[in-house]
């Protein structure tokens, strides 16, 4: 069992490079990726989605990443820029008859006169910085995920043996309140029979009161919730995805709790039916997070 919920980040300095990349992960019914690069990583996106999927299959995943190149930059001059620049500031000037001397500080501070010519999507040392921190940030991610999955199962096996419990107190109440509901409603039978002075229908009433009763028969329901808690407890200990799984489970419990209870609730165990319900409806919420 694996959970959707977890956190992982890494941060890498090698090649005078420094690289944080951090991934985030909730609930989703599908895998759901947004990735936040600085514009010149853009090109990484596409590898970034691909080694994510190979970790993640389900979940609403946020990816951030950034970098501060120390390196030392490739500057080129483009002297076309620097051309333009300078002639379009002495036109200027005449214009307004100023003369001045114009600043090279001004101009090589102007945008695109300098020229970095690096580039970052054929950097071979920026690339392997970034997939050696991806790849750690999605290991931080999948251990994360893996404590949140023994957290849930923890959760999720106190409910069971609650709903268990809860079960075994109704199974010991439905002999015992069959047979109370049978003897006072013979009592009554046979108070009518006798004031109607009713006459061979004594036999069959009593055959017709057995028949009403065994409606409050559900040990089948009983049966097959404890069929459920077991296949829940198998599934829950595979190494595979199983959240649909589970959320099938807990639906087809939901409907026999509802059978249950409408079927069998009175004083004595009205307080355990709704325990099985409410930790059903709180196992159906906590397995969303299960992939």
């Amino acid at each position: 069992m694996k959970s959707m919920t977890g956190f992982g980040k890494s941060h890498t300095n090698r090649h005078n490079i420094e690289c944080d990349i951090e991934i985030k992960s909730v609930n989703g019914r599908f895998l759901d990726i947004k990735c936040y690069l600085p514009r010149e990583l853009s090109f990484f996106e596409i590898e970034l989605r691909k080694a994510t999927s190979k970790y993640l299959s389900r979940g609403s995943i946020e990816i951030r990443v950034n970098i501060n190149d120390y390196r030392e930059p490739k500057l080129r001059l483009n002297e076309l820029k620097l051309r333009m620049y300078y002639d379009i500031i002495k036109q200027a000037q005449k214009s307004l008859e100023i003369d001045r001397d114009v600043s090279m500080e001004f101009l090589l501070n102007e945008p695109g006169v300098i020229e970095n010519c690096n580039q970052l999507n054929e950097d071979e040392e920026l690339h392997e910085l970034l997939i050696y921190n991806l790849d750690m940030a999605l290991k931080a991610i999948c251990v994360s995920m893996e404590k949140e999955a023994k957290d849930i199962k923890d959760v999720l096996s106190r409910s069971l043996d609650k709903i268990g419990t809860a079960l075994e107190q109704v199974e010991s109440a439905i002999q015992p309140y069959k047979k109370e509901l049978f003897d006072n409603m013979n009592k009554r039978i046979n108070e009518i029979v006798g004031n109607y002075q009713l006459e061979n229908t004594e036999q069959r009433l009593i055959q017709e009161l057995a028949l009403y009763i065994d409606k409050y028969d559900v040990q089948e329901e009983i049966t097959r919730l404890k069929s459920h808690i077991d296949t829940f407890f198998a599934t829950m200990s595979q190494e595979r995805e199983v959240g649909k799984a589970l959320n099938f489970i807990l639906q087809e419990m939901q409907r026999e709790a509802n059978t249950l209870g409408s079927k069998f609730s009175n004083n004595n165990t009205f307080s355990d039916v709704l325990i099985i319900k409410e930790e059903i409806e709180k196992c159906r919420e906590i397995v969303q997070n299960v992939s």
